[in-house]
């Protein structure tokens, strides 16, 4: 992915390029810079020691710098949530920034760009945190768990299981969601081998 910024007075324009394809985010000073901010505190975060577990389970690290999942938590702590900003971040398709995206998106976001998001992680490790830090919150979740898990795709199904877990966990007054339908989608077989696992991990824990 490349950026190309444009200025002028008033507001600068970033050209995103990603995967051949063309795409303008209009961007105001203060968002600008908030967003270089964010970008630059992620680069002193750097750990080889993340990277390497990374690798062990065979992630892809290119690109990527082994900032903590902690780390990348306390730092999006320090900022409201805010979608052109969260977007912004998630544009960049890397690890680290889509984390912190996860933390910004509002909760109000509509169906359609969710699905969008949730097409273009980074990795399955990002699908699994945007169904827990994000989805799990929403109020369209039972819909939209339906239609991922269903999907075929794997990165939908990875964030809707990790989205319905979690939302079970921290929603038990006022769940979307059933236990027994909760059940339903674990017990599920899924062709996509990370997906099974993650099926299969939360099998073991119902």
């Amino acid at each position: 992915m490349q950026y190309i910024f444009k200025n002028n007075k008033t507001a600068s324009i970033i050209i995103v390029y990603n995967m051949g394809k063309k795409d303008f985010i209009l961007l105001n000073p203060q968002l600008e810079k908030t967003f270089i901010e964010i970008c630059n505190r992620i680069r002193r975060l750097q750990s080889g020691g993340t990277i390497d577990s990374l690798q062990r389970i065979g992630a892809t690290t290119t690109g990527q710098i082994g900032a903590s999942y902690v780390s990348l938590k306390t730092l999006a702590s320090e900022y409201l949530p805010d979608e052109k900003l969260a977007t912004l971040l998630w544009k960049q398709q890397k690890r680290e920034e889509q984390i912190v995206a996860c933390f910004l998106f509002p909760f109000d976001i509509n169906k359609e760009k969710i699905t969008q998001f949730a097409e273009t992680c980074n990795s399955y490790e990002i699908a699994g945190y945007f169904g827990s830090i994000f989805l799990c919150h929403h109020g369209e979740l039972a819909e939209i768990v339906s239609d991922w898990s269903g999907s075929g795709k794997p990165f939908l199904q990875v964030a809707a299981l990790s989205g319905a877990a979690r939302h079970l966990l921290v929603s038990k007054n006022k769940s979307q969601i059933s236990e027994e339908r909760f059940k339903q989608l674990v017990n599920r077989s899924y062709s996509d081998k990370y997906v099974e696992l993650v099926a299969q991990r939360y099998r073991f824990n119902i």
